[in-house]
């Protein structure tokens, strides 16, 4: 049965689709293991965060709640403030510009600002999921193909664990917008 969502592919896979802050930073040489084992884990406990609040996302207050629930939805609103000031104070850099882009475990498309990057070269693909983290996901990676400020690459070295984050988060999202789609629809 067509639910009226279309469903976001890229390479053959599942895939998340918004318009985030991205940016490209080009590497003169391939990042080492240290580098890259570093970049895992930042992604890895990013990507478990941003799971997670897609998985249970914020309740409607007027919903009735267990009052444990209620003590720590208040405990977890009150968290989120301080991350959101504290990253406020400690990030001092300019966001990069929102595009739309599409994303997965195997790569990414995006609309590049300015300057595309060249085919074949390699760097870093730095997407900002949420407004409230000021970290970004970072992802080694390899253009693919740039034409007309349209840029597609492919990640190089994804890590299995990043790698099924990713993809669970894609699930998520499009879960997200199915039944989205369908309580618009059932209006």
């Amino acid at each position: 049965m067509f639910e009226g969502v279309d469903t976001v592919v890229l390479r053959n896979e599942l895939a998340y689709q918004d318009t985030l802050p991205v940016s490209w930073e080009p590497l003169a040489r391939p990042l080492d293991a240290f580098r890259l084992g570093t970049l895992e884990e930042a992604n890895i406990l990013l990507l478990q965060a941003c799971v997670a609040v897609e998985e249970h996302p914020l309740r409607d207050k007027n919903e009735d709640l267990h009052p444990l629930s209620n003590e720590l939805a208040r405990l977890d609103f009150k968290l989120n403030l301080l991350l959101q000031m504290v990253g406020t104070l400690v990030n001092k850099a300019p966001v990069a510009d929102a595009v739309p882009v599409q994303f997965n475990a195997l790569g990414a498309s995006w609309q590049a600002r300015g300057a595309a990057p060249a085919v074949g070269s390699q760097g870093l693909l730095h997407i900002r999921l949420r407004g409230a983290l000021v970290q970004t996901l970072d992802l080694y990676a390899e253009i693919t193909d740039s034409e007309g400020g349209a840029v597609s690459a492919k990640f190089l070295k994804m890590p299995p664990a990043a790698g099924e984050l990713m993809q669970q988060l894609c699930f998520l999202r499009h879960r997200k917008q199915v039944a989205g789609s369908r309580k618009s629809r059932n209006k």
